[in-house]
């Protein structure tokens, strides 16, 4: 149901097409929402035709015609109404986390080369992020305009960058973490381990996030 609202919030500022409304998705909402064009047209589609946006098409020289897509005042209403609604708690679905979740099952160095790569993948999202906030933020001085909604976007963005560099923090701790309790995946060993055999790596692990 969000993408629908996101797609009217952008609507709510400036005409456009699908795909300029992917490209914004792409640049800077991504940070919080990904979204397919295969979803994207569907949705534009059904908005139209519950007359929450209309559309024109614009002949272009040489290609199809491209179609503008407009919020209508119904659709500004139910944007408003959407706002002013509370949401409901996010429901978190994390491919990584549910794979680290069973690391257990594959030797511990890989454990650390996944949790490796993982961290090298979220450093160039980071870096692709904070590339798209400098450039914004490039336009808005040389335009030298300010309005409500770039104030509240940069907050959104600032949270994105934080997200991900707690993200990397916590594979580089993690990492650390596996390195230092490798004898647990030795699983020639007959031994039970304790927990005083990594009480000390595990209180360093928690000690910040629990504030213990």
């Amino acid at each position: 149901m969000s993408l629908r609202y996101g797609i009217l919030g952008l609507l709510s500022e400036w005409d456009a097409s699908g795909y300029d409304i992917k490209k914004e998705f792409d640049d800077l909402m991504g940070v919080f929402w990904h979204s397919h064009l295969s979803q994207i047209y569907p949705e534009l589609n059904k908005l139209e035709k519950e007359k929450f946006i209309t559309s024109q098409s614009i002949p272009q020289e040489g290609k199809p015609d491209k179609k503008i897509y407009s919020i209508t005042s119904k659709g500004k209403e139910a944007l408003i109404h959407w706002l002013l609604t509370p949401p409901e708690p996010p429901k978190i679905k994390d491919p990584f986390l549910m794979q680290a979740f069973f690391m257990d099952h594959v030797p511990a160095d890989e454990v650390i080369l996944k949790l490796k790569m993982y961290k090298k993948g979220r450093e160039q999202r980071l870096e692709k992020i904070k590339h798209a906030v400098e450039e914004r933020f490039m336009s808005i001085k040389e335009r030298n305009v300010m309005k409500a909604r770039i104030l509240i976007s940069a907050a959104v963005l600032k949270r994105g960058i934080q997200q991900e560099v707690q993200y990397i923090n916590w594979c580089e701790e993690t990492i650390q973490l596996v390195e230092s309790c490798k004898f647990l995946w030795d699983k020639n060993k007959q031994t039970e381990f304790q927990y005083t055999d990594v009480s000390d790596q595990l209180s360093a692990y928690f000690f910040n996030a629990l504030d213990i």
